[in-house]
């Protein structure tokens, strides 16, 4: 008894294992095929659809009944001709293979895609019966390839941009005056900024007028000149945008409705405001780029273009100081001793004629003493501006120093240089110079002239016959024109 007890209890301990049959096996594969997560079917030899698991009409929508015998083409991509050809069912029919993406389309009509591995199916003989996909949906996956796509694009867009910008400061900081840098900023931004028209507007000396300097593309709104009162970015010190040609803070110094939404960018730095940067948007389609969009970009590239502009003036101003008269603006003694050098090199490799007229006010001296010193200097300023309006733009004219004037002639024959001289002398006198509400008399110039190889042939002499010349014409009575001793 105690021997068949301790048998029974060690049966129960360990109880036999059941043995898999293998008329089970096809049933638990079908299981694991019903219940995969990825998109199983199989047709037949006319690619009729025969068999679809759940995940397969999960993502279509559609029901077991509605499929099966449909062809799959009709099912998967009616309107994808590359998606089981005839060329791909011969293919298979041969016992080949096939992978590859297909756009494919669910019964609501939404696309997505999906990557197939198609293969034949044989029967025991080895014949082919049909075939049989295996697909994953990779439709997350090729949107976020997408998206990497355009953030990789996005990216190459904003360093080439950068590159561009920098590329752009750099040759604006190059160039020599302002002038020459607006027209390089009018060439580089019509293709830097996707927009319909543009300009750059800089603020006058006065502080009073607002004029476009340069200015891209077709159909710009703005006015040419206008009032800084007339811009809410300068108005407000920060970019001002406009959508909606009936808003109220519409720019004054846009002409009529604009044709598009625009921004305006102040241009400031150093503490001063230097213009403002204006935009027009293209219009909004085939994706073109809002005005917000272009807002980043524009307050960028108007921060650059100010400090260029700024370090532009403020080395012409420099520059001006270095080489100009303060008093009357034109061309110091240095410059013009500089200037003459240069000039008198060029013509004798040339052999070209220059002419220097030296002109001294006629008592000058009674003209501080009755009207004051001030009233002088109003005189000396007045002769500036006159000798300035009546040179060309090769010549040089400055102030050599107290009352007296040095005009460089280049390329001008020494007769040709008597008569300019006379002219001056004419045309002195018909100038009109008040201060403090009372006219100062009628001026008259005493110049003396000198050419050059005529009366030297460097500029110290060509200076002391000029000098000598013009010390003759006021021992001889003044207001007249006297030429130098060969």
């Amino acid at each position: 008894m105690k021997a068949a007890r301790k048998t029974r209890s060690a049966k129960s301990e360990h109880p036999p294992k059941k043995k898999a049959r293998n008329d089970d096996r096809p049933y638990l594969l079908l299981q694991a095929i019903e219940n995969a997560s990825d998109l199983i079917s199989m047709t037949d030899l006319d690619q009729n659809v025969t068999f679809v698991n759940r995940a397969f009409l999960e993502a279509f929508g559609y029901s077991e009944q509605e499929v099966l015998g449909l062809p799959v083409r009709k099912v998967v991509s009616p309107d994808n001709p590359q998606f089981l050809h005839d060329e791909l069912t011969k293919k298979l029919r041969e016992g080949g293979s096939w992978k590859g993406e297909v756009i494919c389309v669910r019964r609501d009509g939404t696309e997505f895609s999906l990557r197939f591995s198609v293969g034949p199916t044989r029967n025991e003989q080895g014949e082919v019966t049909g075939a049989f996909a295996i697909a994953q949906d990779v439709t997350a996956q090729k949107q976020a390839e997408e998206k990497l796509k355009q953030s990789e694009a996005q990216l190459r867009t904003l360093l080439n941009d950068a590159a561009r910008l920098s590329e752009l400061v750099e040759i604006l900081q190059s160039c020599q005056s302002t002038d020459e840098a607006y027209r390089v900023a009018e060439r580089a931004l019509r293709t830097l900024l996707p927009t319909r028209s543009g300009c750059i507007c800089v603020t006058s000396e006065s502080r009073n007028i607002v004029e476009v300097v340069a200015k891209w593309g077709d159909e710009l709104s703005t006015k040419l000149t206008f009032s800084p009162d007339d811009c809410w970015a300068l108005r407000r010190g920060k970019i001002h945008i406009v959508d909606d040609a009936a808003s109220p803070l519409l720019c004054a110094h846009i002409a009529g409705a604009p044709g598009s939404a625009f921004l305006c960018a102040p241009l400031a730095a150093q503490g001063e405001t230097l213009g403002v940067f204006h935009l027009e948007a293209l219009p909004s389609k085939n994706g073109s780029p809002s005005i917000e969009s272009l807002a980043g970009k524009a307050s960028a590239v108007a921060e650059r273009i100010s400090l260029a502009l700024a370090n532009l003036k403020l080395r012409e101003a420099l520059r001006r100081q270095s080489i100009r008269d303060p008093l009357t603006g034109l061309f110091n003694r240095r410059y013009m001793e500089e200037t003459l050098e240069r000039e008198l090199s060029r013509a004798a490799r040339k052999e070209l004629s220059v002419a220097l007229l030296m002109c001294d006010i006629d008592h000058f001296k009674r003209f501080n003493d009755t009207f004051g010193h001030q009233a002088g200097d109003v005189l000396l300023r007045a002769l500036g501006d006159f000798l300035s309006q009546r040179t060309r733009g090769q010549d040089v004219a400055c102030r050599y120093g107290g009352e007296e004037f040095v005009i460089i002639l280049v390329e001008s024959p020494l007769d040709a240089a008597i008569k300019r001289a006379d002219i001056f002398r004419e045309e002195v006198k018909h100038l009109s110079v008040q201060h403090a509400g009372q006219l100062l008399g009628t001026i008259s110039l005493s110049i003396g002239v000198s050419a050059f190889p005529t009366h030297g042939k460097d500029a110290g002499n060509l200076l002391h016959a000029a000098d000598s010349a013009l010390y003759r014409a006021k021992a001889e009575g003044r207001d007249r024109v006297v030429l130098a001793n060969a």
